[in-house]
């Protein structure tokens, strides 16, 4: 493994801890109901700290990679944003069609973890592609 891939695992393995234990204690802590107001909005956005994270650490191992796998990062990236955006889009086409039933918090929430799904199945498309 090369330098530049074990300090990413350095980097990324600790803020993705850090996001679940904080996914879980913010949510625990705001299902019990008592913070209120501000505070309420604060422990609702701590999970995004540790996430911050984890987009610095993929950055950085993006500009540390040679072109090869730079080429790679960039065809999952566009692939992945682009197979998400045209889900989401036809989704929203059936939700103003009456056909389902969505919500604008099920749909945040959703975004990003699709985002991640499609890029990482992208990056192994393109892996083999290049092989």
């Amino acid at each position: 493994m090369r330098a530049v891939h074990r300090r990413y695992l350095r980097e990324f393995i600790p803020a993705m801890a850090g996001y679940v234990g904080l996914i879980l204690g913010s949510v625990y802590w705001l299902k019990l109901g008592h913070p209120s107001g501000y505070w309420r909005a604060l422990i609702a956005l701590l999970p995004v700290l540790p996430i911050v994270l984890v987009m610095r650490a993929m950055v950085r191992v993006i500009r540390d990679s040679d072109e090869l796998e730079r080429r790679i990062e960039l065809e999952a990236v566009a692939i992945g944003a682009m197979t998400v955006g045209m889900v989401f889009f036809g989704a929203g086409l059936l939700a103003g069609a009456d056909v389902i039933a969505l919500t604008g918090e099920s749909v945040a929430i959703w975004v990003l973890p699709a985002l991640c799904a499609s890029y990482g199945l992208a990056k192994c498309w393109a892996i083999r592609r290049y092989r």
